[in-house]
Formats: structure tokens, sequence, C-alpha cells
């Protein structure tokens, strides 16, 4: 599953001026819907940790300890006084190999990045995935370009198939982001062209599941749960050992 979960607002204006029993009522609801769908992997952004805004809630920690998936990995791709948050990888099966990674500053511009882990999927064939989670930009196409190429540069000498999931604030279309890791990493996505929304804002596509050609594509939902401004999205992939 990938998931922006909006630092805990859910369908609200600003986390900032969310009460504390609000974000939590949020979190909960996280946790409830990473549940019920029964996800084994989950690729999520804007997690916060301790946050003036999120009137101190540590996400991965409370999401950690609710949601089945006790195996955590976060990145502080904003890390400063009072304001901590990024991207996340959340499991029910142990991972290796995590890696963090925050694209460079840009002015005015808070940072975004991605996290990576290797998951074991089979321990008796000993196949492995490995998955990223990502934020990209959400103002300007060649930042986004730029972002999509540290990713490649990360993932390229990977031997076993790659996921790569998370909030890439563009659609699929020529020149994007999508297009760019799709065609460099050999990627395949689940009907890109079909005209569904993702962000409620505009009803726009700009949350993504892209997956190596070893990978199939069993499945794939849009789950409006409104855990947050953006939507879950479930996929159900078939790796064929």
């Amino acid at each position: 599953m990938t998931l922006n979960i909006g630092h805990g607002r859910g369908t609200g204006v600003h986390q900032l001026i969310q009460t504390r029993t609000k974000i939590m009522e949020n979190a909960e609801k996280i946790a409830e819907t990473i549940k019920q769908n029964h996800i084994d992997i989950s690729a999520l952004q804007e997690v916060d940790g301790f946050s003036i805004w999120n009137k101190g809630i540590d996400f991965i920690e409370f999401l950690a300890k609710n949601s089945g998936c006790p195996h955590g990995i976060w990145s502080k791709n904003v890390d400063g006084p009072g304001l901590r948050y990024g991207t996340a990888l959340l499991s029910d099966i142990p991972y290796s190999q995590a890696v963090s990674y925050t694209f460079k500053a840009r002015p005015f511009i808070l940072p975004k990045g991605f996290t990576t882990g290797l998951f074991c999927v089979s321990k008796e064939e000993e196949n492995y995935i490995y998955v990223v989670s990502v934020h990209l930009a959400p103002l300007f196409p060649f930042i986004r370009k730029r972002q999509a190429e540290a990713i490649i540069e990360t993932v390229k000498d990977i031997k076993c198939p790659i996921v790569i999931a998370g909030d890439f604030n563009c659609g699929y279309k020529k020149g994007s982001a999508i297009k760019l890791l799709e065609e460099k990493l050999n990627l395949k996505l689940w009907e890109p062209e079909l005209p569904v929304g993702t962000f409620r804002t505009g009803k726009r596509r700009i949350d993504w599941i892209m997956i190596s050609q070893e990978l199939d594509f069993e499945d794939y939902q849009i789950i409006d749960d409104r855990v947050s401004d953006h939507s879950a999205i479930k996929a159900i992939i078939r790796y064929y050992f």
C-alpha cells in the first residue's frame, strides 16, 4: 500500500489547527486501514516524528504498535527545531539494507526524499524485493525529474525486483518523473492512462505504485477511507519465483 498520511490531519485543512485528540483519531484510522486491508508493506509519506504541529505524536512508532506491522523504517527528510517528518516503510516482515535519502534542498521548498528497504518474500528460495517509499516535490517538473534521477542512481544496480511507491506529485505524461522512472528502470504501472483521482484537490492522480517486469499486478484498488486528503492505493503483487 502507499499513502500520504498528511501529518495526521485527516481531511482537515492543516495539521497545525487540529487538536491532539483529532490527530490521534486520524492515526488510529490509518492503523485500522492497514489492518483491515491486510497490508504486508506500506509506503508512507508526510510521516511525522515529534513535531510542534502534530502535538508531539511519533507516527511511525504509533503505527508500528497499532497496525499489525511492527517493522518500521523512517527517514527524517525534514529535521529541524520542532519539525521532523519524512518518508517511511512499515511492514509485517523484517527488512534489511535500509536507506534514507533526502533530496537537495531548494529555496522556499521543504525537503522531500525517499526511504528504501530490502524484504525477503521467500526464505526457502531466498527471494527478495526492494521497496522504495518516495515523495517528490509538488511545484516544479524539472525538480521532480532531478529527484527521479537520484532514485534511479540509488536503485539501478539492485539485483532483485523493485517496487517504487508514493506521492509523485505528477501524472503519467510525456516528460514527467513517472515516465522517466518507468523508462530508465524498466518498470510498469497499473492502467496508467486511466483517469482516476488519488488526491482530492482537483481529483488528480499523483500517487502511484510502480513495479519491475518480474512482478505482476493481481489487483489494484484506490481505497477512499478518508484518512487523508490522499487516497490509499492497495496493490496485490505476484512474484514469480
